[in-house]
């Protein structure tokens, strides 16, 4: 579940290096404390229910990158960097950190997200990813061929969350995709 903290502006305490996934956050201990009382601890580091999602921006605004935080124990650690299709990058202690509305935190109602098979194969996997983050209403175009279809990994989905799935040029559910980590209703 994604978190809020309406007026939310501080200044980074310690600098962040572009690879800053697993990282801990360092913002002043008012600040730090306000972000811990309202996040719920998590007590998995790998998928954990609740995060907070933050801007990180320089102070002439020159640019920007957004991170999801989580509560580890009192510890606020960076879960994902470079969310919502953003750069990650190096950040130097000062850098604002804002909790503010984005484009993908309006995406849960009235758009619709084609998803696109090409960007979404993982050969990792051998299966196809889809982002809950692009939405909660999202299209998967029919298969071209034996080798599209491929089973399904939903990445970026806590409990609790929902996402409505169609699939097209499937007419018989004997014929749906097999779901690696999701439940078919």
């Amino acid at each position: 579940m994604r978190w809020y903290i309406n007026n939310f502006n501080v200044a980074l305490q310690q600098e962040l290096e572009a690879n800053k996934q697993g990282a801990m956050l360092f913002l002043d201990d008012v600040s730090t404390q306000k972000i811990t009382t309202i996040l719920p601890n998590s007590s998995s580091e790998s998928n954990p229910p609740h995060f907070m999602r933050l801007t990180l921006q320089p102070i002439d605004s020159s640019g920007y990158e957004l991170i999801d935080i989580c509560n580890m124990g009192g510890m606020l650690t960076i879960l994902r960097a470079g969310v919502e299709n953003t750069q990650p990058a190096a950040w130097p202690m000062g850098t604002r950190v804002l909790c503010a509305a984005t484009a993908h935190g309006f995406k849960t109602t009235g758009n619709t997200y084609i998803i696109n098979r090409e960007l979404a194969m993982y050969p990792d996997w051998q299966s196809l990813t889809i982002d809950a983050t692009n939405g909660t209403n999202q299209i998967l175009p029919p298969a071209t061929g034996e080798a599209d279809n491929l089973p399904i990994v939903i990445s970026n989905m806590h409990d609790g969350d929902e996402i409505i799935l169609e699939l097209c040029g499937t007419n018989d559910i004997a014929n749906i995709p097999v779901f690696l980590n999701a439940s078919k209703l």
